[in-house]
């Protein structure tokens, strides 16, 4: 089986080449910074085939997607807040980008592709870009007889998820917990989210497109709701940070007490018996490569969630 990733080298697309590669599968990586020494520093030497690749530019993709058995899309800009300062530039990327690959894909005649979308829960630029990809998905799959699948992505976490510049839960509490800091909540923290770990969501990932599923896009998460609060208390008490938390106003494009949990039925409907990390163990996990990065790196993502 041969698999391109684009974006292979981002927190996500690298979880998904570290599976493909657990099964034994050739794998291209289509990124903008894909060069060799950098694909082997991160998947081991001679692992993966580099692709120097931009969805901004197709001429780039539909060379990478000939004679690839699948395609799996997993570059964009993300942020909440930060894409609608940008509006042009995310749907550049998340929108048009998005069909560069579905139309790349389509005339490499690629049989199976893809895509990961995201919760429609709030009314900002991120969501919108993402949920207008997924549409798009949907209609070439019904227009030019390509298969794509969608997994609507919950809040993932994991090691190599970055620090920084977009505020993610996870990173962001254990960089102010690593210093000490009380950590930054927004509103009063009884918003829940639904934690997956990337190995999780990158075998989910590859399971469904094997699968042979044609079907509209599948919630992905473990289905259980975590107040925010609950994983503020449980970082602190990983890292015995006394520090407490400190309440925000909510983030520009997000609404106060959000219920957000995966209806995870169809998608064991779909695959049969669903398995994910156990959540203490992979938090401490999570936590403990977060400690072992460098303090400059640290500060600067404190730096950068602080202007944020």
């Amino acid at each position: 089986m041969h698999a391109v990733v684009v974006g292979g080298l981002g927190f996500l697309g690298g979880a998904v080449v570290d599976e493909l590669l657990a099964r034994g599968d050739a794998v291209s990586v289509v990124d903008p910074h894909a060069a060799r020494i950098r694909c082997d520093e991160r998947f081991g030497p001679g692992r993966v085939r580099a692709l120097d690749g931009d969805i901004l530019h197709p001429a780039t993709l539909r060379d990478a997607f000939h004679g690839a058995d699948e395609v799996y899309h997993l570059a964009g800009r993300l942020g909440t807040s930060e894409l609608d300062d940008d509006v042009p530039a995310a749907i550049a990327t998340n929108v048009t980008g998005a069909v560069h690959v579905f139309e790349a894909a389509a005339a490499a005649r690629v049989p199976s592709v893809f895509y990961p979308s995201k919760p429609n829960v709030w009314l900002n630029t991120y969501t919108i870009t993402k949920v207008a990809a997924e549409q798009f998905a949907e209609l070439y799959a019904a227009q030019r007889g390509m298969r794509i699948c969608s997994l609507r992505y919950f809040n993932a976490y994991g090691p190599r998820q970055a620090l920084g510049p977009v505020r993610k839960i996870v990173p962001t509490f254990a960089a102010q917990a690593l210093r000490g800091l009380p950590l930054g909540v927004f509103g009063d923290g009884e918003q829940t989210v639904d934690m997956i770990h990337s190995a999780d969501l990158a075998r989910l990932s590859v399971d469904l497109l094997r699968s042979g599923y044609r079907g509209p896009p599948l919630d992905c998460g473990r289905g259980v709701p975590l107040t925010v609060n609950e994983v503020a208390a449980a970082v602190n008490a990983y890292f015995g940070n006394r520090a407490g938390v400190r309440h925000l106003p909510m983030r520009r494009g997000e609404t106060p007490r959000t219920t957000l949990v995966a209806d995870i039925a169809p998608l064991r409907a779909a695959l049969g018996t669903l398995r994910f990390a156990d959540w203490d163990s992979s938090l401490a996990e999570t936590l403990a490569w977060y400690a072992s990065r460098d303090a400059r790196e640290l500060d600067l993502a404190l730096g950068a969630s602080s202007a944020a």
